[in-house]
């Protein structure tokens, strides 16, 4: 019984030692920043009434365009306290004690993202909303499967996934 152990032992030491990551199909790409997480910000985004949607809608291009796993997050400037931004996850939606509300949401292709505004009364009395907003949109390599993240919270990602804010990039409108 023990030589039979002993050479299984042998055989699976030759088997497991002989495994190599020489794929030609697997590309490796530890030297550059290619699956690492990027920021883009939109500066003062207006948003313009889509009669065939009805909302209120903003467009950009993304450059570079997604790759197929990619998952974006994006956040809102809700406002400043103190000289901090405080962001808030979008879609979301800011109810009012008189019952009125504003809703953000985004949509997005690998090649644009389109922001949404609504509400349950006319965004056109409240330029507040309608123009000059901040958006952050975070894209995360699809291929990170980090344990358990508040991705709720803007600055936890950008923590968690060591983004170097000084190289956050601008989203151009798209034309």
């Amino acid at each position: 019984m023990k030589k039979i152990f002993l050479l299984l032992s042998v055989v699976s030491l030759f088997t497991l030692s002989s495994c190599v990551d020489d794929d030609p199909d697997v590309v490796y790409n530890n030297t550059d920043n290619y699956f690492e997480a990027e920021v883009f910000e939109v500066n003062q985004a207006t948003f313009s009434f889509d009669a065939n949607t009805g909302y209120y809608t903003s467009f950009y291009e993304l450059n570079p365009a997604l790759y197929p796993a990619d998952m974006i997050l994006v956040y809102r400037l809700k406002e400043v306290n103190n000289g901090s931004d405080v962001w808030e996850m979008i879609p979301k939606t800011l109810y009012y004690d008189n019952g009125d509300y504003v809703e953000f949401d985004f949509d997005f292709t690998r090649n644009d993202i389109v922001f949404y505004m609504g509400a349950n009364y006319d965004l056109g009395t409240d330029p507040n909303f309608l123009q000059n907003q901040v958006f952050r949109v975070v894209i995360i390599p699809g291929y990170d499967n980090s344990a358990r993240i508040d991705l709720t919270d803007y600055n936890n990602v950008i923590k968690e996934f060591n983004v170097d804010q000084s190289n956050i990039k601008t989203l151009q409108p798209k034309k």
